[in-house]
């Protein structure tokens, strides 16, 4: 009789030790429009210490800290400036994911459970893998994106790729001639939801970015060209790009600094709050790395969110130590005065912009956004590209 009570107690208390939050589970956000974005969210237990990972096919985003006390789940996600806190009640997750958003607290309603949230009615009546061209938005605001799909049977992933580089990757369904993709990295949430017909692709995208999108088979094959090399220019070309911004440790860095003279220069115009940045960084890193005793100087100008100097500092020395950046990375402003205070660039949008200085201090090339390493030989191909941009500027 007591071995009953006691097997009871312990099956009742379970929660209270953390033996079933453990694992992995189907997940979802809500957008602003009240619609979900769906991922999965692997929680973590060992050592003594809680982590959890937001997954979105193969990308990984994983928790700086995490606790779960038997009823709250708390995962801190420190680079993001955000977490995600979550009750468990029933076998399931419910709270929010909340994240500095400028000068607002972005929160997320956030549900999760074992089973799937979403799946599809009907087999796959459509091919949608292979290469898309998107059309996002109407009349004058009508950008051009990139699209590549890969279909398992109903299931699907892909990545989508505007000039600002990718969304990352994004998992969902075929459902007929339905489409279905979503990802959420604890910055972007996405959601495309169109439908295939003649080989044309119709529908919408919603979330970080909200629009109608038409879609279309590439008229040729091989890799498809953005304007990323042409969309952002100097103003004047004769002259040189001037920099003078403190440090992590307060100390102002400029473009006059004996550091830089002569040299070649590659300047990322950049921010903690970025997915795309954080990618740029690993190849920066490696180029540094690579070419610094060549002559090779790199600098990231850090544009954050609040204004608020010690909490955008903070998020920035996050940045560099996630990376661990040998390079300055310099604290330039809020995103807001971005423009007034880059005022030598025309055409200045996407984070990360990166620009090639040769050693006369005159910019030679301008680069707009970041593919990174959700779009696979894209991003292969991308470092090679800089390589050879930073090697032609070191042979001047």
């Amino acid at each position: 009789m007591l071995l009953r009570r006691g097997i009871l107690w312990l099956t009742l208390c379970l929660p209270l030790y953390g033996e079933t939050v453990a694992g992995r589970w189907h997940a979802a956000v809500k957008t602003p429009s009240g619609e979900e974005a769906y991922f999965d969210l692997e929680v973590n237990h060992s050592g003594g210490e809680w982590q959890g990972m937001l997954i979105n096919g193969r990308d990984r985003n994983v928790s700086s800290a995490g606790s779960f006390d038997g009823r709250k789940l708390r995962l801190e996600f420190n680079y993001w400036d955000g977490r995600l806190e979550a009750d468990f009640e029933n076998g399931e997750l419910r709270g929010a994911f909340t994240r500095q958003s400028r000068k607002q607290v972005l929160a997320r309603p956030f549900r999760a459970r074992r089973t799937p949230l979403v799946s599809p009615a009907s087999a796959p009546s459509v091919d949608a893998g292979g290469e898309w061209i998107l059309d996002v938005g109407e009349g004058g605001g009508k950008e051009m994106w990139l699209a590549s799909f890969e279909q398992d049977g109903a299931r699907l992933q892909g990545v989508l790729i505007p000039v600002s580089g990718d969304y990352g990757m994004h998992t969902g369904f075929v459902d007929g001639n339905r489409i279905l993709l979503t990802h959420f990295d604890g910055i972007r949430a996405t959601i495309l939801d169109a439908r295939i017909s003649d080989g044309r692709l119709v529908g919408t995208l919603k979330g970080s970015v909200s629009a109608m999108v038409t879609g279309r088979r590439p008229d040729k094959a091989g890799r498809q060209e953005l304007n990323s090399s042409s969309l952002t220019t100097m103003k004047n070309p004769r002259e040189a790009f001037r920099f003078s911004y403190p440090d992590l440790e307060g100390r102002v860095v400029s473009s006059t600094d004996a550091r830089f003279r002569g040299k070649a220069v590659v300047v990322s115009i950049s921010g903690s709050w970025c997915p795309n940045c954080h990618d740029e960084a690993v190849v920066l890193r490696m180029l540094y790395d690579r070419y610094h005793a060549k002559g090779l100087e790199i600098v990231a100008l850090g544009f954050e969110y609040t204004g608020e100097k010690e909490r955008d500092l903070r998020q920035l020395r996050l940045f560099a130590e996630k990376y661990k950046l040998p390079y300055p990375v310099l604290l330039a402003g809020t995103t807001e005065n971005a423009q007034q205070t880059l005022g030598q660039l025309r055409n200045f949008r996407v984070y990360p912009t990166t620009l090639f200085i040769g050693k006369d201090g005159l910019v030679r090339r301008i680069h707009a956004g970041f593919e990174g390493p959700s779009t696979g030989a894209r991003y292969a191909a991308l470092q090679q590209e800089m390589t050879q941009w930073v090697e032609s500027l070191l042979a001047e």
